[in-house]
C-alpha cells in the first residue's frame, strides 16, 4: 500500500480549529496511512497558541487513546512541535521524555533581539504582518539581511545541539516577505545562508519537512522550503518528509501534489515515514 502521511497536525489542544478525532477522520478520507499530531509546545511555559502547561497529560492521553481506537485503519503518532528559543526552551527529548513522544518537530518562530537593540521582546517571524514589521524594527533596526541571518543561525544552532526529528518550515520568514519585501531570496548573501544551513542540517542527521501550510492559509504560493532550498538539501542527501501543518480538517492534504513535485524536481527519490522501528525511506512515486 502506498504511504501517505502528515506528521505536522494541530488541533484544539493548541491553535487548531478541529479536534484530533476530526483530523483523523479527514486523514482517512484523504487516503492517509499515517497521521502525527504536533501540538505547539514550549515547555515549561505557554502562550495563547501553545499547549497549556497543565494540558500535556490530557493531550498525550487523548492521542494515545485515538491511536488504539483507530489502529486498524490508520497509524496515529504522538508528537510535539517544539519552539527553539535559546536559554528558554528547546526541541529536545530531555524536556519531553515524560510524555514519551513518537517524534518531535523543531521550529524557530521567535528570534531573540541582539543585546545592543535594547529590546527584551524577540522578533516573531510567524506573526501578522504589522507585528513582524514592528519586531523587525525593534530588534534589527529594520535590517532584513541581519534579521534573516540571525534566523538561519538559530536554525543551525537548533539542528546542531537539540535532540529531535524534523525541522519545521525551514524558510518561514518568507511568509510576510511578499508584503514587507525585507529580504531578497536571490541575493548572494541569502544563498550563502542556505548553503551553510544545508551543511549544518546534513551533519545533524535531521529530516526536513516540505510544508504546505502557508499555501493553505493563503499567505504564500509556494511550499516551505523553496525549490532552491530543496535543491540545496538534496545535494547533501538530506532526508525529507511531506507535512500539511494543518490547523483545519479540510487542509489535511492541501497542495500535496505540489510538495511531491518540489521533492522530485530537487532530485529526491524517497520520503521518510515513521515506523515502529524508526524513520524509514519509502520511494517517492
Amino acid at each position: 500500500m502506498k504511504r501517505r502521511a502528515t506528521y505536522h497536525t494541530h488541533t484544539t489542544w493548541c491553535d487548531g480549529r478541529f479536534s484530533a478525532e476530526d483530523m483523523i477522520l479527514s486523514a482517512l478520507e484523504a487516503g492517509f496511512t499515517d497521521i502525527g499530531f504536533s501540538a505547539h509546545a514550549a515547555w515549561s511555559f505557554s502562550s495563547q497558541w501553545h499547549l497549556d502547561i497543565t494540558a500535556y497529560e490530557g493531550y498525550a492521553g487523548e492521542i494515545r487513546r485515538l491511536a488504539e481506537q483507530y489502529r486498524t485503519r490508520i497509524t496515529v503518532r504522538l508528537g510535539f512541535e517544539s519552539d527553539y528559543i535559546p536559554g528558554i526552551t528547546a526541541p529536545d527529548r530531555s524536556l519531553y521524555e515524560r510524555w514519551n513522544p513518537d517524534f518531535i518537530i523543531g521550529s524557530v518562530h521567535y528570534v531573540p533581539a541582539p543585546a545592543e537593540s535594547g529590546s527584551f521582546v524577540p522578533w516573531c517571524v510567524d506573526a501578522p504582518t504589522a507585528e513582524v514589521r514592528r519586531g523587525l524594527e525593534a530588534c534589527f533596526g529594520g535590517d532584513g539581511k541581519r534579521a534573516i541571518q540571525a534566523y538561519f543561525a538559530q536554525v543551525r544552532k537548533m539542528a546542531e545541539t537539540c535532540d529531535f526529528d524534523i525541522i519545521g518550515h525551514l524558510d518561514l520568514p518568507k511568509k510576510r516577505n511578499g508584503e514587507l519585501r525585507f529580504f531578497d531570496e536571490t541575493a548572494d548573501w541569502y544563498r550563502e545562508e542556505i548553503a551553510k544551513t544545508a551543511a549544518s542540517i546534513a551533519a545533524s542527521g535531521k529530516i526536513v519537512e516540505l510544508n504546505t501550510g502557508g499555501i493553505a492559509r493563503g499567505v504564500v504560493e509556494t511550499v516551505y522550503p523553496s525549490k532552491d532550498i530543496c535543491r540545496a538539501l538534496s545535494r547533501y542527501n538530506i532526508p525529507m518528509t511531506v507535512n500539511s501543518d494543518a490547523h483545519r480538517s479540510q487542509d489535511i492534504a492541501y497542495a500535496y501534489p505540489l510538495a511531491y513535485e518540489y521533492a522530485k524536481e530537487a532530485g529526491c527519490t524517497e520520503l521518510m515515514y515513521l515506523d515502529d522501528s524508526g524513520w524509514t525511506g519509502y520511494p517517492l512515486e
